[in-house]
């Protein structure tokens, strides 16, 4: 990446990911059912690249997320970054590293297995290498563990961050969140970046960027957030939607 050249900061599910196949998109398998990127959607990336670095800003694995960089690279898109594990890892795909190598993973998945030892519902998942996620039966299984965990270690804020996406509760090194990668990662071009996203997640960074974009149907503290900072707002939904924000920057 060079110093004059713009990222382009992308969420992955429901954002650049959605659940409508179309002909020709890129299959990304999940444990439940596969999202897709559609072909409009990568031919405007293509064009995109000549000015912008693809960077890919997920709450996913390296494994959830290695789908959509290979997709993406045999049709001649290249991802110049990641940040995954919602900010916990981060770096060239094929060169990550943890936000905090300090943050123990398995001493804190034996600490909260502990906690968690009587009446929780949930199993780990394996995949991510600097953070917890625990995969709950549902989102009010995951709200009662996340508050748990969250009441259990209230003594250490400021070494873990708790935050529950539906149905699964991560646990990570306090400071590392998506916008502190971008930071770490792309210095002062973080906050000159585009970037479009749509969860409750992307509230910390997404708003901090010189051209941010967003959907009609996300969180409403999100709309209004990048409409306060004069952003694009789609009144359309999954692979139309994206098309249209991508559109503005070609």
């Amino acid at each position: 990446m060079t110093a004059l050249r713009r990222a382009l900061i992308l969420d992955l599910d429901f954002t650049l990911l959605h659940l409508e196949y179309v002909p020709g998109s890129i299959e990304v398998p999940g444990r439940t059912r596969s999202a897709y990127v559609a072909p409009e959607t990568v031919r405007i990336l293509g064009e995109l690249q000549t000015e912008f670095d693809l960077v890919l800003a997920t709450a996913r694995s390296l494994d959830g997320t290695r789908w959509v960089v290979d997709g993406l690279q045999n049709r001649g898109v290249g991802v110049a970054a990641l940040v995954l594990e919602d900010g916990a890892r981060l770096g060239a795909p094929d060169n990550l590293r943890a936000f905090e190598p300090e943050f123990s993973v398995k001493a804190w998945r034996a600490r909260l297995a502990e906690i968690s030892r009587n009446g929780s519902d949930f199993e780990w998942q394996f995949d991510f290498e600097s953070c917890l996620v625990a995969r709950c039966e549902n989102g009010d299984a995951g709200e009662r563990v996340h508050e748990n965990w969250a009441k259990s270690c209230d003594v250490d804020r400021e070494k873990v961050r708790f935050f529950r996406d539906g149905r699964k509760v991560y646990a990570l090194a306090a400071r590392a969140d998506k916008w502190s990668a971008l930071q770490l990662l792309l210095g002062a071009r973080a906050s000159q970046a585009a970037g479009v996203g749509d969860g409750e997640n992307d509230l910390i960074w997404l708003p901090k960027v010189a051209l941010p974009a967003t959907f009609a149907r996300a969180r409403p503290v999100l709309v209004e957030a990048v409409r306060a900072q004069s952003g694009f707002v789609s009144s359309l939904d999954g692979h139309e939607g994206i098309a249209e924000i991508l559109r503005r920057w070609l």
